[in-house]
């Protein structure tokens, strides 16, 4: 192969397994570390987290490990990963930076979808590679999360040398990897939490509603389970527009309008959110064009007053 073919050639992962660290072995840690060990894109070094302890179950759960009280305790790695919360993402890399352990083209990199990979800075200052590459997966249960892994949108944005090695090793895992514009990470992570994160508060919502109407919370639950499954498998199979139904989708200001008077009644700020989030699906109803308008702007006349 000429030296132009191997600059060319695709990125690929090494034939001799990277060294990582981890710095942080929550459940997303944990669970990407055994990941990535367990397809032989890295062998396994330090593991810190908030106490050794914890850092020994995470090293358990990932099958290998030596726990560590932080970077500065460690061997050096050719892969550092940054597990920790977003709040101390930018502390953890500028305490990396300043522990002696990083060396000139060290990759370092972190899961977070809501910050940037310029959070990892300091370490870039030291001659460090970074980027982030963010899995839009639930790891509430990280056993769980391992076994489902592949197939799995993987956000990533950073150093193109970061990249070249972080992309291939990735897609060995099942990933599809997509890039993101490190500018939108705060609104493209907040477009997550309305995905899955609320998808349980607005349950919640509906449960307390259910309540107050007399029925028990396990009725009300078991009662919705049906509804919100096919509606969920209505949006991914017909689209947004034509799953939505309910008094909304037909215009029937009226109802709208008794549903806000008795939430505002019993619970101004419930009224509220549903007066906004039902402005949206006004904006969704009237995409398709099959309400007459006098309805529709009836339907949003109502959602101005929540409180009825």
């Amino acid at each position: 192969m000429t030296a132009t073919e191997a600059a060319d050639a695709p990125a690929t992962v090494p034939a001799v397994p990277a060294v990582m660290n981890v710095l942080g072995g929550g459940k997303a840690g944990r669970t990407i570390a055994r990941l990535l060990r367990s397809h032989g894109c890295c062998t396994l070094g330090g593991i810190a987290n908030r106490s050794l302890d914890s850092a020994a179950q995470a090293a358990a759960f990932i099958g290998a490990g030596l726990p560590s009280a932080d970077a500065a305790s460690m061997m050096p790695a050719d892969w550092w990963l940054v597990a920790t919360g977003d709040d101390a993402i930018a502390p953890t890399a500028a305490a990396l930076a300043a522990s002696g352990r990083l060396r000139a083209g060290d990759l370092v990199f972190h899961l977070s979808g809501a910050t940037a990979s310029s959070a990892l800075a300091p370490c870039g200052d030291a001659g460090a590679r970074v980027a982030s590459i963010h899995p839009v997966k639930n790891f509430s249960d990280p056993q769980a999360a391992v076994a489902t892994f592949a197939g799995t949108w993987c956000g990533c944005e950073g150093e193109g040398a970061a990249l070249a090695q972080l992309k291939p090793a990735f897609e060995r895992l099942g990933a599809r990897l997509f890039d993101i514009d490190p500018r939108y990470k705060a609104i493209y992570h907040g477009g997550g939490a309305f995905a899955c994160n609320f998808i349980p508060v607005l349950m919640e919502l509906a449960l307390r509603c259910e309540q107050k109407a007399g029925i028990p919370r396990a009725v009300a639950l078991e009662m919705f389970e049906p509804i919100a499954r096919e509606t969920l498998d209505a949006v991914f199979r017909q689209g947004i527009a034509p799953a939505l139904a309910g008094p909304i989708s037909r215009g029937d200001a009226g109802t709208v309008a008794g549903h806000l008077a008795a939430m505002g009644g019993w619970d101004p700020a419930v009224a509220e959110l549903y007066a906004r989030l039902g402005s949206v699906a006004v904006d969704i109803v009237e995409s398709l064009g099959r309400v007459d308008a006098a309805r529709l702007e009836a339907t949003r006349a109502a959602m101005r007053s929540p409180a009825g």
